[in-house]
């Protein structure tokens, strides 16, 4: 004789109990395994633009490019000190061996740079929305994301 298993059955429950724990690991695993593989995204970045040097900021500008993260203005103006350096040996009191070896912060320099162009109040909108874009686009680089308040 068969028998009619209901809802109120309690094998009903359990496995059905069961069914929602299963979806409920394989959704924690998926939202682990998306941390997972966005924090080695980040560690897989070919480039730190945290702690870089004019050279190696001349270099990754050049091969992003390369890649079509970076318009061409956007890779003259990240290569440009460099590239006069370069050519002149020295700019601003930074050496060639200067900009080959002392790391610095990208990003950070050209945040603070942004607040010096914004407090002398004769940035043009065209100049600071460069400078937020660049921010942006070497943010979501390095980090995966808008990283900017």
């Amino acid at each position: 004789m068969i028998s009619n298993i209901t809802a109120s059955s309690p094998q009903v429950l359990s496995g059905h109990q069961a069914l929602k724990n299963r979806q409920a690991m394989t959704e924690t695993s998926s939202v682990h395994n998306a941390q997972t593989d966005t924090h080695n995204n980040i560690r897989s970045r070919q480039f730190d633009f945290s702690n870089m040097t004019l050279e190696e900021q001349s270099n990754a500008a050049e091969a992003l490019y390369q890649q079509g993260v970076l318009s061409l203005g956007e890779v003259a103006f990240l290569t440009g000190r460099y590239n006069l350096i370069k050519h002149d040996g020295e700019l601003g009191g930074a050496t060639l061996a200067q900009a080959k070896a002392e790391k610095f912060d990208v990003i950070g320099q050209l945040k603070e740079n942004l607040s010096a162009v914004k407090s002398q109040g004769t940035a043009t909108q065209d100049v600071v929305r460069n400078y937020e874009t660049m921010i942006n686009k070497l943010e979501v680089y390095q980090f995966g994301f808008h990283a900017s308040a």
